[in-house]
């Protein structure tokens, strides 16, 4: 009965905003990931979300996973605290069936074929969107759940301004950040160093043989940005990313004999836009990344490389008609200890994108062909229609394709890949219905996902294998309003997420889930409530795990333009719960009340 209580309270705030909240105006939101170019978020028509800096801010989140697992239809992992494997799921869709990108470059690791998303400063965020739904008729691969792009941060219009922001909180984790940015009308530029330590929980339940000691964590990070306005019709822009961090873990199954591990990330772009005219624009994007891991227990070290091309035209047909048209190519390479079969790939793409609208309806379709070196060619695309009843209500009706590639580790890794491994294809069918009343906004979504030739692992051959389908199908409710001078916002979410061959929720993710914020400012002062709550967590296929309510406060306080103090209390009640299982016996810690206080000065 009492993981029901945190759904019956997230109703009750949702009815009353709905029906008493003042009308307010709400921030007409930029989004980029939905069309691959500026849109108003109210307009574009797939299910989308986006975090700015300030929702940021105000969250003072521990790190990138966790700040994403708020997000409306998502589902987050770790392996036992910060610096831990972590993994978001986006409608049920698994880490490998998610892209994300970090200014526009596609960061999976070529062998896991997911994100190291763990690796990812929170420090060097400055907005985060989520667009859910099939999206590989624009991205291509791995676009089944969704897409999530991180934005770096950037210079702004204004004199050479150097920051320092200090955290400390419970357990000695500390947090430094010196950052220098500036601007003026055709540029500007951004840097930042970072580091971060924490003593770490103990990762695991296990006490024996030596594993029941904190887990340590450590992690530089360099981030470098900037734009430049070349000619009236020409602008540059640039970002690096570059993190390297070291972890120790726990042993599942013995002694703890130095386990530990040390990780590299490198997202680098340089993106050009062309503007001729009003109406066509051109933006050429090339792209490295780099992703290495290093365990010497397990004398394993594996790195992978992608360099990337992205030619794009975008075209005002008329007045509410574009097109959209681009050529992507990418190559991937796997350097590794392991004799790997093969250790390069490559990819080209093209794609096609028509929007526009005709009075009340409005209309978008993709399609997109794919040619790859190693599992051959896939089409893929989406078409989405509304209809605008009225001024403040709409309905939406959208249905698309999309396909996870293999991974290297699936086709080639020594004794377990199969290169006859085909990748993993899905249609989903979506219906929604949005609309604005009484100031506030919501959004009820239903979506019904068929996930064909699931790739897994063949028992008879000991190698991997497409061996399984999946189902994954939800409800989900998005609404924001302002009452009295709070701010508030929630989503509720139900999903199914089911392999049809062994007739079994899939793991890691939770049937029921809610999220929940307050937010008000008090003058030079704020503060904000937030709830987590979950039930029906699934893992090691089939164990169901106790449903949990995580209660967090967070303040903020300027003296002035130049200096801040802030304050974050997470899991209030100091509530035991569990999100991912280590063996049969033993699970992966969560953290329990913590603390930490900040502070931000610009000079």
């Amino acid at each position: 009965m009492q993981t029901k209580i945190p759904y019956l309270a997230a109703f009750a705030v949702l009815f009353h905003g709905s029906i008493v909240a003042q009308d307010v105006d709400v921030e007409d939101e930029i989004i980029v990931t939905a069309t691959r170019q500026e849109a108003l978020l109210r307009d574009v028509l797939p299910s989308s979300q986006v975090f700015t800096k300030a929702d940021i801010e105000r969250y003072q989140p521990r790190d990138l996973p966790s700040l994403i697992g708020r997000m409306s239809g998502v589902d987050f992992r770790d392996s036992g605290g910060r610096g831990s494997v972590s993994g978001v799921f986006i409608r049920g869709a698994a880490p490998s069936q998610t892209i994300i990108l970090i200014d526009g470059m596609r960061t999976s690791s070529a062998t896991t074929g997911a994100t190291a998303i763990e690796q990812i400063p929170i420090e060097s965020v400055e907005r985060i969107e989520l667009v859910k739904g099939p999206l590989s008729g624009l991205y291509g691969a791995d676009a089944v759940g969704g897409v999530i792009q991180i934005f770096t941060k950037r210079g702004r219009k204004q004199r050479l301004t150097p920051s320092l922001h200090v955290s400390y909180g419970t357990d000695d984790t500390q947090q430094y950040t010196a950052q220098l940015g500036a601007g003026n009308d055709r540029g500007g530029f951004n840097a930042s160093f970072a580091y971060e330590y924490t003593p770490g929980l103990d990762r695991t339940t296990i006490i024996t043989g030596g594993n029941a000691d904190s887990d340590e964590f450590d992690e530089f990070a360099l981030n470098v940005s900037g734009h430049y306005r070349l000619l009236d019709q020409l602008e540059a822009r640039v970002s690096v990313l570059r993190t390297d961090s070291h972890s120790e873990f726990d042993n599942l199954f013995g002694p703890d004999l130095d386990h530990d591990s040390d990780a590299k990330l490198e997202s680098d772009t340089l993106k050009l836009i062309y503007t001729p005219s009003d109406v066509l624009t051109l933006n050429l994007d090339v792209g490295y990344f780099r992703d290495e891991a290093n365990v010497p227990v397990f004398v394993s070290s594996i790195t992978s490389r992608r360099v990337s091309y992205l030619f794009q035209a975008d075209y005002q047909l008329r007045e509410n008609h574009a097109l959209t048209a681009g050529v992507e190519y990418y190559d991937d390479r796997v350097d590794s200890i392991s004799a790997f079969t093969e250790t390069s790939r490559d990819n080209i793409a093209g794609f096609l994108q028509w929007q526009g609208s005709y009075g009340k309806l409005s209309a978008v379709g993709s399609v997109r062909y794919d040619d790859n070196e190693a599992y051959g060619d896939d089409t893929n695309g989406s078409i989405a229609v509304e209809y605008a009843f009225m001024d403040n209500l709409a309905g939406i009706v959208s249905y698309g394709t999309a396909f996870r590639a293999p991974s290297f580790n699936d086709l080639y890794f020594p004794g377990f890949g199969n290169p006859d491994v085909k990748p993993e294809e899905s249609e989903t069918v979506e219906l929604s219905v949005k609309g604005q009343h009484f100031g506030s906004r919501w959004r009820l979504s239903g979506y019904y996902t068929d996930v064909q030739d699931l790739i897994g692992f063949d028992p008879f051959t000991f190698t991997a294998a497409n061996t399984a389908e999946a189902t994954l199908q939800g409800v989900e409710f998005e609404t924001s309003t302002t009452y009295a001078d709070w701010n508030f916002s929630a989503n509720l979410n139900y999903l199914d997420a089911r392999d049809d061959t062994a007739d079994e929720y899939l793991d890691d993710r939770a049937e029921f889930a809610a999220n929940l914020q307050a937010y008000r400012r008090f003058g030079r002062f704020d503060i904000s409530f937030d709830l987590q709550a979950e039930s029906g967590r699934h893992d090691r296929r089939g164990e169901t795990l106790d449903g949990h309510a995580i209660v967090g406060t967070g303040w903020n306080y300027r003296f002035n333009d130049q200096l801040r103090i802030s304050g974050r209390l997470d899991n209030l009640f100091d509530e035991n719960y569990t999100l991912n299982m280590a063996t049969a016996t033993s699970v992966y810690r969560t953290y329990g009340r913590t603390a930490t206080v900040s502070l931000h000065a610009t000079y």
